[in-house]
């Protein structure tokens, strides 16, 4: 089981899909926006509403009040009083009360001039546009001044909500800047939250990231969310049974390859203990066929023989040669990559051969060593068989966990893919066997180059 293969479908999200996603972040703020802005509407509406109510009751009860007071107050047109004397102090008390006013005017229409009484009328600081939505319906009587038998003046009331809207101005002045600070405290906190969550998903994704290429031993990090929390002990039991079952795999799959090399030596011992006794026999008896007075035909027909039975004897030698075991288990990768290479160089002189080797060399257990070893083997035969190159190069490189083995040489251009032989599917199927990565021959810089990687245990 490959943690990599496994979760690499898993990773990967059709396009269509993610066009239609949207981060966590600009949903967060999207939303408490959107209920700030919602709250704060519905706030104000009924401040608004609620205070609209109260102007219209509170000016509707001061001019009621007003109104009895002038009518109870004012002289009778029979009383032998200073009656414009006495509307005049009417007048004046009227426009001190709040949310109404009066204005007098005598017989000639002309106003006539209160004193100022207490308290002082409240200054009106509300704009025109403010004024007009809460000043209700205006209110307003005229009681005539008389002495029988005379019309002395006029007093007029009238309701005057100005103060009391002023004072709702000064209210929702202080009242809003509230509710903006409140929001945006709220908002900020709800992306705060929103920002440690998304910061702990994103530990989490980092941490599937990591099972799906393969490091199974780390552990996410803890953030104090129980539900998060949960869901990263999760994610870390998962990749521990991951890494169990791709343990037993690889351990399952380095005694199939070592198998597969002792299969691979049994069969090159008996073609040659088998078949090398008996091509030799049949090569001694048509030398000495040969060597007796044979008719011309005969002649002919016995050198085809030895022909074939040459042709056969170097077949043999190849497929045992292909079929030759690694170097003893006992050896490491780094001794059996050398050995390899000083066979190849002894048996094609006319090459130059370079390795590029770490000092110190981990080493990647049975099974990828045996794998490693087949890679370059299987890659430096190919090479000599098909490209007749003059140089071939031999780099071995390790990062972190993974090593990795090129393979370059300077012949011609490797073949196609549908021409590809059983060397490259072997390697190709070994590699997915222990769960490394082989990249089949492309050129790079006027050379072929073919790679293998693996990570080590």
């Amino acid at each position: 089981m490959d943690a990599s293969g496994q979760f690499g479908a898993v990773g990967k999200r059709p396009t269509a899909l993610r066009q239609r996603e949207l981060p966590l972040r600009g949903i967060a703020l999207a939303g408490s926006l959107l209920v700030w802005i919602a709250m704060f509407a519905i706030s104000v509406s009924v401040v608004i509403w609620h205070a609209r109510d109260s102007v219209r009751r509170e000016t509707e009860s001061a001019f009621m009040l007003a109104k009895a007071a002038a009518t109870l107050t004012l002289p009778t047109a029979f009383q032998r009083r200073d009656v414009m004397a006495e509307a005049t102090r009417i007048a004046a008390d009227i426009r001190a009360q709040r949310h109404v006013t009066a204005e007098l005017r005598d017989a000639a229409g002309q106003q006539v001039q209160l004193p100022a009484m207490l308290p002082v009328p409240v200054e009106n600081d509300a704009p025109e546009w403010f004024a007009r939505l809460f000043r209700p319906p205006p209110m307003q009587d005229v009681f005539p001044i008389t002495q029988y038998p005379n019309v002395l003046g006029l007093l007029e009331i009238r309701t005057e909500p100005s103060d009391e809207i002023a004072e709702i101005w000064r209210d929702l002045t202080v009242l809003v800047p509230l509710l903006l600070v409140t929001g945006l405290l709220a908002v900020g906190s709800t992306m705060a939250l929103t920002l440690l969550v998304v910061r702990r998903l994103n530990q989490l994704g980092a941490g599937l990231e990591r099972m799906r290429i393969g490091e199974l031993d780390a552990q996410t990090p803890r953030s104090g969310l129980a539900e998060l929390d949960a869901l990263g002990e999760g994610i870390d039991t998962l990749a521990s049974h991951l890494a169990r079952e791709r343990a037993e795999n690889r351990l399952l799959q380095g005694r199939m390859l070592s198998l597969a090399e002792a299969e691979r030596a049994r069969i090159a011992t008996d073609l040659h203990d088998e078949i090398g006794p008996r091509l030799f026999a049949l090569r001694a008896a048509v030398e000495q066929a040969r060597r007796q007075d044979v008719s011309p035909e005969l002649a002919e027909n016995l050198a085809a023989i030895a022909a074939h039975s040459d042709a056969i004897r170097d077949s043999a030698r190849a497929a045992i040669d292909d079929l030759r075991p690694s170097p003893d288990d006992a050896e490491g990768l780094e001794e059996m990559i050398r050995e390899l290479l000083i066979d190849f160089g002894e048996a094609a002189p006319q090459v130059a051969f370079d390795l590029h080797i770490p000092e110190a060399l981990p080493e990647p257990g049975e099974s990828g060593r045996i794998a490693m070893y087949r890679f370059i083997r299987e890659s430096v035969l190919n090479a000599l068989r098909h490209a007749r190159p003059t140089h071939i190069a031999v780099d071995i490189q390790t990062e972190g966990r993974q090593i990795r083995a090129r393979v370059c040489d300077d012949g011609p251009a490797p073949l196609r893919e549908g021409r590809r032989g059983l060397g490259h599917q072997g390697m190709r199927d070994r590699a997915a066997a222990i769960g490394a990565e082989w990249l089949p021959p492309r050129r790079d810089g006027g050379m072929t180059v073919t790679e293998f990687r693996m990570t080590f245990p």
